[in-house]
């Protein structure tokens, strides 16, 4: 098991090597498998540079590993599990959320608080936009500053 810096604090990854195939299992490195394949990070991150530095070690490792990728958020997980499907980053696999159209999806007026999850919506607070806020505001359920909030 090992570090996982950045999305939050005490994220890791567990990776476990059997018949020569590496199996890595981690929780939010990367939400979908196409995040990974596209080098985007996850939505939510508590330390931008660390998230980035990790997101790279994990694309490293499995350029020069034969390893099955194991995420927890998304059935790519354990549809790799079960087919032990190696993820090849110059030859994605195609997915369901490739109809969805994962890599142009359009940005919202949407913040996440990188620590609790709490989502900043301008359409339940008047209208007021989240860079409109004062800078001394503060998340209503965790008390952290707003520099801990991530675009959604």
């Amino acid at each position: 098991m090992s570090k996982a810096k950045g999305h939050t604090n005490g994220n890791s990854i567990v990776v476990v090597e059997s018949d020569g195939l590496f199996y890595m299992i981690h929780g939010d490195i990367t939400y979908v498998d196409e995040a990974l394949y596209e080098n985007k990070l996850s939505v939510v991150f508590d330390d931008l540079g660390a998230a980035r530095e990790t997101l790279n070690r994990v694309r490293e490792f499995i350029s020069n590993h034969p390893t099955v990728y194991c995420s927890t958020h998304t059935p790519q997980g354990y549809e790799n599990l079960e087919a032990r499907r190696v993820m090849d980053l110059n030859h994605p696999v195609p997915t369901v959320f490739e109809e969805v159209e994962f890599n142009k999806k359009k940005a919202s007026s949407k913040y996440v608080c990188s620590i609790c999850g709490y989502v900043y919506d301008p359409a339940e607070h008047d209208g007021v936009a989240f860079e409109e806020l004062p800078d001394d505001w503060k998340c209503p359920r965790c008390k952290r500053p707003k520099d801990k909030f991530n675009k959604a």
